[in-house]
């Protein structure tokens, strides 16, 4: 069969990409001629083999820019963009022979020649998910590289989730109810717990990296920032998110431990229930120190309608001193799913069993909350109980007394990272007069570090 010149350069394109057997395409192209497609137009024959389901739509539009590589790696091949960060792109893959669909993480060369650190990380990452087998923990499959050209590719495989992130949902829905929200944070703290029962630090806990799929599973995403206990990293001192950053890890990231990512989770607590961060606007430095120094909001001014015993709760996740915050995940975990079994009705706990069941831990003792919780038998009856049976009032956040060092840095994040629907011009928080007042002083960036310690020093009264 003849074909013009752009059918033969998208023919071409298709099978030097792997995605076809060369031998398969003139079948192929006979087979949509005799369905009545117009062979003559490569766009018409990539719209055919996209409804058929021989491409995808990414494939197809990127087959017809004259792009031949980057479809397949190793066994897997790729189907879908899902998102690309300043470090990597995430795909939609399939195995080959298996037709299992996953996630792929792909590390761009460019950072291997930009960044020593770089495949280091991305394989620290791997390893990490690697060592974690739990239903709230998205879970990894292989790690490989392949040669594309005379480049080589390094890539993650992981659990592909359907489902959307915290961010998204609070994007699309605005603030989550009460119960909502506890069931999917007491999920994120199952999570985390048996993370750091492995020796594993998060340090980069946020809405962004919280996934519910459809079934309501939360699953924790995106360990690249994650401390091993077994690993010493040359490291930036300082690793994170700003809005969601713990006080003790803007110090220095090296010192977070289990307590930081309760923090962490206790701002996402916060975002999910109001629909923003305790500290929202302004400049990078400016929440940086307000995490340091400032008090957010009490979550009983922005929702008025949340239970008392609940915005408490948030608000001891939010201690500046890591030693007076609820001091691990797991109990985090007890005390939410004593708080649904109260608060929630029996429907809810009915479509929930895992918050009725669960009540051991791994080395099979009853956990202290499967003691106080009431059977199914009772429950009924404590969904019925008044909500003023709860705690009256959340206790007065204590801030931290100074910084453990007066090394102070503050957080970079990477150049031109996009803006997200967080970012405001105004202070959703009015800034107290003490930070301001460490503010006026503010030199240029390159003198941050100089900066911080007199701020530091003046907050403390030094």
């Amino acid at each position: 069969m003849q074909y013009t010149p752009a059918v033969e350069n998208f023919l071409n394109c298709w099978q030097r990409s792997g995605l076809v057997n060369e031998r398969e395409t003139d079948a192929l192209i006979d087979a949509l001629a005799q369905a009545g497609v117009d062979v003559r137009d490569p766009k018409k024959i990539a719209a055919a083999l996209v409804r058929n389901e021989t491409l995808t739509k990414w494939q197809a539009e990127n087959l017809l820019r004259g792009k031949r590589r980057g479809f397949v790696l190793g066994k897997y091949r790729l189907l879908e963009l899902l998102g690309r960060g300043a470090n990597n792109s995430v795909y939609i893959g399939e195995h080959s022979l298996m037709r299992r669909r996953c996630a792929i993480k792909v590390l761009p060369t460019k950072h291997l020649s930009s960044s020593s650190t770089a495949l280091a990380r991305f394989q620290q990452e791997a390893r990490a998910v690697a060592l974690l087998d739990h239903t709230n923990i998205v879970r990894a499959y292989d790690l490989g590289q392949d040669k594309d050209g005379k480049s080589v590719v390094h890539f993650f495989v992981m659990e592909l989730v359907d489902g959307e992130s915290f961010e998204e949902r609070v994007a699309r829905d605005g603030p989550l109810p009460a119960i909502d929200a506890a069931n999917l944070i007491r999920q994120a703290a199952d999570g985390l717990a048996h993370a750091h029962k492995a020796g594993i630090i998060h340090r980069d806990i946020k809405p962004a990296n919280l996934l519910v799929d459809r079934q309501g599973v939360v699953k924790i995403l995106d360990l690249g920032l994650a401390k091993m206990s077994d690993i010493l990293s040359d490291e930036s001192p300082v690793l994170g998110t700003a809005d969601f950053l713990a006080p003790e890890q803007a110090l220095d990231a090296k010192t977070a431990d289990a307590r930081s990512d309760v923090y962490s989770l206790g701002c996402t607590f916060y975002f999910i229930l109001c629909g923003q961060p305790p500290f929202s606007g302004g400049t990078l430095s400016e929440r940086l120190v307000r995490h340091l120094f400032e008090t957010p909001v009490a979550l009983a001014r922005k929702r008025p309608d949340l239970p008392p015993d609940l915005t408490s709760l948030v608000h001891r996740m939010l201690a500046k001193n890591p030693n007076e915050r609820i001091q691990t995940s797991a109990e985090i975990s007890s005390l939410l799913r004593n708080w649904l079994l109260k608060h929630a009705d029996r429907q809810w706990l009915r479509a929930h069993p895992a918050v009725l069941g669960a009540g051991r831990t791994d080395t099979g003792e009853t956990t202290e909350a499967a003691k106080l919780a009431p059977s199914d038998q009772d429950v009924g009856q404590v969904a019925q109980r008044p909500a003023a049976e709860a705690v009256a009032t959340p206790p007065e956040v204590p801030t931290l007394a100074g910084p453990a060092t007066p090394d102070l840095v503050p957080v970079m994040e990477p150049p031109g990272a996009a803006a997200t629907f967080l970012d405001s011009e105004e202070f959703q928080v009015p800034i107290s007069p003490v930070t301001r007042s460490l503010m006026k002083d503010r030199p240029e960036p390159i003198a941050w570090r100089s900066w911080l310690t007199r701020a530091s020093k003046k907050f403390r009264g030094v």
